[in-house]
């Protein structure tokens, strides 16, 4: 991704950059700083710990480089070193998540049915009620390090799952495995919400 001010192609921005070039270096952050704040936000659910990752992965940005052959985009390249070092955050995370096998109980049948007819496999591509996307939000948060990891790269920002198994150093199995009992756990959540504010109408 280039900064649409530059005149440069990404090519010439990235060996102006590596030969030490500020303006080119201030045009690579530029233009994927969003991106990579976005990414680790996303991910590590908080702003603070989301600039940490920014800054972590502009640092590692520039001194990896001289490294970099293009063999992918640059952004794409910088948004990989960006989810590397928001999943480390994830990993060293020490929480208590007593409970969370349980997922299946929480909620009425005749609640989560109902609900599941509404939001299909996926439910982050179906919220559209602001009040229900807060929950959704918020239901995210909830989630541990491990299925929130999935969840995030393969419903909100697009992987495939060999490419979440990759990142995470985790079997196809298990990424599958994680998925569905991160989307089990928010489709619950949510069905939770919807049947406490159908008895409050």
């Amino acid at each position: 991704m280039v900064d649409s001010k530059s005149d440069l192609s990404e090519v010439e921005l990235v060996e102006r950059a590596k030969m030490g070039d500020r303006k080119a270096l201030s045009t690579i952050v530029l233009a994927n700083e969003q991106l990579v704040y976005n990414t680790a936000l996303r991910l590590v659910g908080n702003t603070e710990e989301a600039e940490c990752v920014m800054q972590e992965t502009f640092l590692k940005v520039f001194q990896a480089l001289p490294k970099f052959k293009g063999e992918s985009s640059l952004s794409t390249w910088i948004y990989r070193i960006a989810t590397n070092f928001a999943l480390m955050r994830l990993r060293d995370r020490k929480k208590d998540f007593n409970g969370f096998d349980d997922i299946e109980l929480k909620v009425s049948k005749a609640a989560m049915e109902s609900f599941n007819r509404s939001v299909g496999n996926n439910p982050h591509r179906a919220i559209e009620n602001v009040e229900l996307r807060e929950q959704m939000e918020a239901a995210i948060k909830e989630l541990p390090p491990k299925f929130k990891s999935v969840f995030v790269l393969k419903d909100i920002e697009g992987l495939s799952l060999k490419e979440i198994a990759d990142l995470n150093d985790m079997s196809l199995p298990a990424v599958k495995s994680n998925l569905h009992r991160a989307r089990l756990f928010l489709r619950n959540r949510l069905a939770e919400f919807a049947e406490r504010e159908h008895l409050a109408v």
